[in-house]
């Protein structure tokens, strides 16, 4: 086994141990998948699956849709199921007159004690099937990663409890990835995310994770560049950089300058890194400074949770706002870690 895989085995043996504990689950545990030979994604994916079935099963008993039988096994409920609760008289035979009250259906103490019980039970089962899906998502992110260290120190316990409650709550697919990522790297490195982090990524709504998206595609560590001549709409980034800033990720400084320094003591040399692509910066002097958006340490903890590929268009244009400088430029794919060491390659100069 080589170091990056005895690494991700490390990380994917701690996350299952940490979330679901080394005795036996329901699931499979990474080290018996390992064991077995089987693909770890074949089986993660049957997993979802029957998972997904039970909550489909857990939403069919909340509608109605679903019953359980004398033997406590869950059966479609029959369509004639229901007592007629009127019955009306040909007006020949009997004309009664009709109490409204009479179609009221109001359940003794004891029905509704239960019926409170199973729904109680209904949405316990969910929350706990919402953190094993995020497990799984977990585990598959552990296994597939590139690693360069995992610590042997445990989560912090009231980190891990703020995580649970607030990833059981989480259903689409996208919540469910980030609560995976933030899992990962906090078991990674504990201390990796705040607990406001934890505080942000619960508030979130489906416009906050679209406007996470972009932003993560003009991402260039720790900042967005402004000098991106012909790039930016005022109808499309304005409304983000204020939601940004309202969300408490960015700063407020519109004239914020961020300045590169050369990694060589005679000419300036510089990688900077948006997502899978990066640039490679060569010219005269030991620094270059650019205006830009700059997150501020929340912003950059959590936009780094995301999952995108960098904007080209946006790469060129600040790629070219920084040749008029008097500096060679070229963009080409980036493989490595964030903040370590990487792999520059297919450049294109500009």
């Amino acid at each position: 086994m080589t170091e990056g895989n005895s690494l991700r085995a490390k990380l994917a043996d701690k996350l299952w141990n940490t979330l679901f504990g080394g005795g036996e689950t329901a699931m499979l545990s990474p080290w018996s998948l390992r064991q077995s030979g089987k693909s770890v994604q074949q089986v993660r994916e049957r997993e979802r699956l029957a998972i997904a079935g039970m909550l489909a099963e857990l939403d069919d008993l909340h509608a109605g849709r679903k019953r359980f039988n004398s033997l406590g096994e869950i059966v479609d409920k029959p369509a004639d199921s229901e007592f007629i609760s009127t019955v009306r008289f040909n007006t020949i035979i009997e004309q009664a007159p009709e109490d409204p009250l009479d179609i009221l259906r109001v359940p003794s103490t004891t029905k509704a004690l239960r019926d409170v019980r199973l729904e109680a039970d209904i949405q316990a089962l969910r929350r706990a099937l919402n953190v094993r899906r995020i497990g799984l998502r977990a585990d598959l992110l552990a296994e597939t990663i590139e690693v360069q260290a995992v610590s042997d120190r445990p989560l912090d316990p009231d980190w891990l409890l703020r995580w649970q409650e607030a990833a059981a709550r989480a259903v689409a697919e996208d919540f469910q990835h980030l609560w995976a990522r933030v899992l990962v790297d906090e078991v990674c490195q504990p201390g990796s995310h705040s607990l406001r982090t934890l505080t942000v990524l619960t508030s979130l709504s489906r416009s906050d994770v679209e406007a996470l998206m972009l932003a993560a595609r003009l991402d260039l560590g720790g900042f967005i560049c402004r000098d991106a001549p012909s790039y930016f709409h005022a109808d499309i980034h304005e409304p983000l950089f204020e939601q940004l800033r309202d969300m408490g990720l960015m700063s407020d400084d519109n004239k914020g300058m961020m300045t590169l320094r050369s990694v060589s003591r005679e000419h300036f040399r510089a990688v900077v890194r948006c997502q899978n692509k990066a640039l490679f910066i060569r010219g005269d002097g030991l620094q270059l400074s650019l205006p830009v958006h700059p997150f501020n340490r929340l912003g950059r903890e959590v936009v780094s949770l995301i999952s995108a590929k960098a904007d080209t268009a946006y790469l060129f244009a600040v790629a070219n706002a920084v040749k008029k400088r008097g500096f060679q430029v070229e963009i080409g794919d980036w493989f490595g870690q964030d903040g370590g060491s990487g792999l520059f390659s297919e450049q294109i100069t500009v």
